[in-house]
């Protein structure tokens, strides 16, 4: 499953503009942030994977402080799965949480990275209240449908 929340187009102007990729990140976060705390999750989930798919990028292009790149890309994690979770939508909490650990694990294999700062990100996604929840709501699910067959 991939996620695709800004089109082509978008995407392609924003790899070119880190100024603007800048402001939509901000744009995008802020809004989510706004709907998360209303619980109005369907309206934050467009808006914080935007802000997700954003600081992907600005990873990628290296075009802003590395340190800052992964404290948004982190930040955008943790609201996207938020908005997920929120709705019970367990498979794709746990593919926002499983992208963001392959992003930083790949981060790791690049020679003049914070490897300290990055290994922190795993830890915290894979600590993070957000993980134990996808995977206690699973095996809730799983022994719930465990029971039922037999």
């Amino acid at each position: 499953m991939k996620f695709s929340f800004i089109c082509d187009l978008h995407r392609s102007q924003l790899q070119n503009n880190a100024a603007q990729a800048i402001r939509f990140w901000q744009d995008g976060f802020d809004t989510a942030q706004f709907f998360n705390g209303q619980c109005m999750w369907s309206d934050a989930i467009p808006h914080a994977g935007c802000a997700f798919e954003i600081a992907e990028i600005l990873i990628c292009k290296r075009k802003i402080e590395m340190a800052v790149a992964y404290e948004w890309f982190f930040a955008s994690t943790k609201l996207l799965t938020e908005g997920f979770l929120a709705l019970d939508y367990l498979k794709e909490a746990a593919k926002v949480l499983d992208l963001a650990i392959s992003r930083f694990d790949r981060e790791l294999t690049i020679v003049d990275s914070d490897k300290n700062l990055i290994l922190d990100y795993l830890l915290k996604l894979h600590y993070s209240e957000n993980y134990l929840a996808v995977h206690d709501k699973a095996d809730m699910l799983l022994n719930t449908n465990f029971k039922t067959i037999n």
